[in-house]
């Protein structure tokens, strides 16, 4: 490669292909990447604190920095890897990017219960004749109906092949027709999840109410931040127009997929509808964030908003996108969506609802109200700001138990081990506690049997415990789980816990009154219940009570797809609700401390 003093090329490598894209002087690398579109995970915003831009420098010099020489070993820095976040090209650049497994990553698209939902979208059969009124009138005769683009489009094909008699079926959502055909046929819905780690898509055949395909992926906001005030401070700093378009450059690939893997057309959907949290239908929509990060934190809207799917997304599509309502800025539309799904608003009991995740969100629903609160727990739940840390992807250890003086790993899809995802990090600090590895203030136990690779000093005294050792890599490089882990993960379990607790203690309610817990969302999936209560995460008087309901976000949405009166009990849902501010509550900030040890 030729290298000039003002030549700052960085030639790319990947699983994906070759690019060519040109930095700036005081640009990091991250900065350049992502301004170029390249996909590179970035979970704590390109602060240095995640380690997980790595990149490898094939040819050319990079400096290792300070942040290089705490997140990676000599090993690597020897290797050339580097932190694309602390990397300031001077000259041309020959990079690789390594292989992080994300784009496997196993996002939840399944709610229980069951597939089977009871529509109340049914063909109704009528004649269009050649005469002088319109053929829409004829499909409204009392024209009292709205009429979507897609049904428009569609009568303008069957208007001159139809005969006098001939019937034509049509769809109406309310007061809208949605779909016209020449014959019974498949009508389809798409609902979707925009999660902050992953987006998930459910294919519905309204006639039927069975979801012949789901998809789910990663959300590659992820490249500017793990969380969503990771994400508002980007779109702030100038990205909003990145973001906006990398999650709808995503939705239309993942509609196309959805269509062309089950032979549907694309002019046979009807309908689409979404549910996120508050940032991401902000993001998606384009809609100023500046607000969202400052007291008193007021969002762009909370409604119910409707657009034809070309005003946003790109394709052929003509229907309707509906954009569920949300309660506040920090419990959004999903929340609705889950307490749809949960039938909550209906209860006679008090019912408890925790979707798990970098966002906590929680809702509450007794005496006819649903009292709804958030918390930051951080990425620790998703493998962010854990050492070994990773999504949940092919490889990933999910499940671990200490035997016989050794960890026992489990890898999803069995896998060769690559890092440690949510699930095993609880699992991992659980049997740290109940083998005596770990002490209940979150320390290790310094008594113990060393864990590390290597147990005794030269002088045979045993060295101190650093690390608890778990598997090696394929590279044979140590996975191991440190100090700052399990403090990552007691901040993460302190602020769901506490949420757990001081919603309760806000509503004037003990353990023993809750009637059902539902666990939401994918890391809730996934747990293990004996460790999730073993460490304090869930009250252990609860776990009898928890009622799994998978990604209940995107239930919710199938649900208003399949009965569109639910429009009116998403309305009433927002009604009844009340948002509980956490931050504000002395009670909380005190059961915090508290919570931050063990059980």
């Amino acid at each position: 490669m030729h290298v000039s003093q003002d030549d700052r090329t960085v030639f790319i490598s990947s699983d994906g292909g070759e690019q060519k894209i040109q930095s700036q002087p005081g640009e990091t690398l991250l900065t350049c990447l992502q301004s170029a579109g390249v996909y590179l995970p970035a979970l704590c915003g390109g602060q240095g604190t995640c380690g997980k831009c790595k990149i490898q420098v094939v040819s050319g010099f990079l400096e290792p920095s300070p942040v290089d020489r705490v997140h990676l070993s000599e090993a690597d820095l020897q290797g050339g890897f580097r932190l694309a976040c602390t990397a300031y090209p001077t000259e041309a650049l020959s990079i690789h990017l390594p292989e992080t497994g994300e784009q496997a990553f196993q996002g939840i698209n399944r709610f229980e219960p069951g597939n089977t939902v009871i529509t109340t979208m049914h063909p109704e059969a009528i004649s269009l004749e050649k005469s002088r009124l319109s053929f829409t009138r004829q499909v409204d005769k009392a024209a009292q109906s709205r009429i979507s683009l897609n049904a428009l489009v569609q009568i303008s094909k069957l208007a001159d092949k139809m005969g006098k008699d001939a019937p034509v079926y049509v769809y109406r959502d309310k007061g809208t027709i949605v779909h016209i055909s020449e014959r019974p046929q498949d009508l389809y819905v798409i609902g979707i999840d925009i999660g902050t780690t992953t987006i998930a898509f459910a294919l519905v055949n309204v006639h039927t109410g069975q979801i012949p395909g789901r998809l789910s992926m990663v959300n590659k906001q992820r490249k500017f931040g793990a969380d969503v005030i990771s994400r508002i401070q980007q779109a702030q700093g100038g990205a909003l127009p990145d973001l906006s378009q990398s999650v709808r450059k995503q939705i239309t690939q993942g509609i196309a997929t959805l269509c062309r893997n089950h032979g549907i057309d694309t002019q046979d959907v009807g309908k689409i509808a979404i549910a996120a949290n508050t940032t991401m239908i902000h993001l998606l929509l384009g809609l100023s964030c500046n607000t969202l990060g400052q007291y008193p934190f007021t969002p762009v809207t909370l409604d119910m908003v409707s657009f034809n799917y070309g005003e946003v997304f790109e394709g052929n599509l003509t229907c309707e996108v509906v954009i569920l309502p949300g309660i506040s800025t920090y419990v959004g539309a999903d929340i609705v969506s889950d307490i749809l799904f949960a039938e909550m608003y209906q209860t006679q009991e008090p019912e408890l609802l925790i979707d798990i995740g970098t966002n906590g969100e929680m809702a509450l629903a007794t005496a006819g109200k649903i009292l709804c609160t958030a918390t930051s727990a951080g990425p620790a739940f998703e493998g962010g700001n854990i050492r070994w840390g990773t999504g949940s992807v092919p490889g990933a250890i999910a499940s671990v138990i200490y035997q016989d003086g050794r960890f026992t790993i489990t890898t999803i899809e069995n896998h060769p081990p690559i890092g440690i995802c949510g699930s095993g990090v609880v699992d991992i600090v659980y049997q740290g506690l109940k083998n005596g590895l770990i002490l209940p203030n979150g320390r290790f136990n310094q008594t113990s049997a060393a864990l590390s690779r290597h147990e005794k000093a030269s002088d045979d005294k045993p060295l101190p415990i650093t690390d608890l050792f778990l598997a090696q890599t394929e590279d044979a490089q140590d996975i191991t789980f440190c100090q700052k882990d399990v403090r990552e993960l007691q901040l993460a379990k302190s602020a769901i816990r506490s949420g757990i607790d001081a919603l309760l203690h806000h509503a004037g309610l003990g353990y023993d009154a809750i009637k059902t817990l539902f666990i939401a969302g994918g890391f809730g999936y996934n747990l293990n219940f004996d460790s999730g209560a073993g460490i304090g995460l869930i009250p252990r008087a609860l776990k009898p009570k928890v009622k799994l309901i998978g990604n209940s976000a995107l239930g919710g949405t199938v649900r208003y797809l399949l009965n569109p009166d639910n429009e009116t009990t998403l309305n009433t849902i927002v009604d009844i609700s009340e948002e509980y501010s956490l931050p504000e509550d002395r009670y909380f900030n005190d059961i915090f401390i508290d919570n931050i040890d063990f059980e």
